[in-house]
């Protein structure tokens, strides 16, 4: 059965407070403070068995507090601190963020960057899904990929390159969104796992230049990835970007739907991609009225 977590917390409390006071002739004032820690943690545990997770949090803080401050082991507060994140992260998420944040701290002062990696993406995670921070979110993700990268892990970066991409091109910050889908379409080229994804790549790097606007650069662009992948220019991507092209210099809002359905017909355009495209429509509507 488990022990009350309140009763525990009393007792941790009060070893807390044994450690601080008085003077200790025997020394053992260390052992005192390691008692209060691991009494704070089985506190904190308990408060978790219960699914009181933000009282869990709070104790697994006031843990790693004595951790860090009282026995000089930043590694053990590093750790508890994650587990304050998890506990924290679905009922308050800015608690669950600023922890993980000063782990983060601590294991790049280690120059242990893959791990770092790992819980920057948690961070980027929850700034995304449970704050609602896009911008926090993407410089997160941006973050942890350069981690993964400087560790020699493609892969690991590549996947966020992606998710930074996603989230760049939906705040309108199409160059940032182009650049990162280049770049990993470039580093997929030579690699047999990846090299079947590269068309889509292209494709929404295109979608990211037809909004961004620039009809010159969105041709040079198409002619550059038919070149870097000389399979690309048979692709239905390609021509489904050369035709939309055409759509937008001649004005034809009508002709741009009938290209993305019968595209969307074989090959289902996912809601990003739909998000994005109905700017590009947009934006033909509007010069429309701006001419008429």
């Amino acid at each position: 059965m488990t022990q009350d977590p309140r009763v525990l917390l009393q007792k941790a409390d009060k070893a807390a407070q044994g450690a601080t006071g008085g003077f200790s002739l025997f020394g053992g004032r260390g052992e005192k403070w390691e008692n209060a820690a691991d009494l704070y943690t089985q506190a904190a545990n308990a408060f978790r068995v219960q699914k009181q997770n933000v009282e869990a949090g709070k104790t697994f803080e006031k843990a790693a507090n004595i951790q860090q401050s009282k026995l000089n082991e930043p590694d053990d507060m590093a750790n508890t601190l994650t587990e304050a994140f998890k506990v924290y992260r679905k009922e308050s998420p800015q608690d669950a963020a600023r922890v993980l944040a000063i782990a983060i701290q601590h294991y790049t002062s280690r120059g242990n960057f893959r791990r770092a990696a790992t819980h920057q993406q948690n961070l980027a995670e929850v700034y995304e899904m449970e704050i609602g921070d896009q911008k926090k979110a993407l410089e997160a993700y941006d973050t942890a990929a350069q981690w993964y990268e400087s560790d020699n892990a493609e892969a690991l970066a590549n996947k966020l390159y992606l998710k930074v991409a996603d989230l760049a091109a939906l705040e309108g910050d199409y160059q940032n969104a182009i650049t990162k889908l280049e770049t990993v379409a470039k580093s997929s080229l030579n690699n047999n796992l990846m090299r079947w994804s590269v068309k889509d790549y292209f494709l929404k790097a295109g979608i990211c230049h037809l909004a961004a606007g620039d009809q010159v650069a969105t041709k040079r662009a198409l002619q550059q990835y038919a070149e870097l992948d000389g399979s690309f220019a048979s692709t239905r991507e390609n021509m489904l970007l050369n035709d939309l092209v055409g759509c937008v210099e001649e004005g034809d809002q009508e002709a741009f739907s009938d290209k993305l359905f019968q595209f969307d017909s074989l090959s289902k355009l996912d809601k990003w991609k739909t998000t994005l495209l109905l700017r590009v429509k947009n934006a033909i509507e509007k010069e429309e009225e701006d001419f008429s």
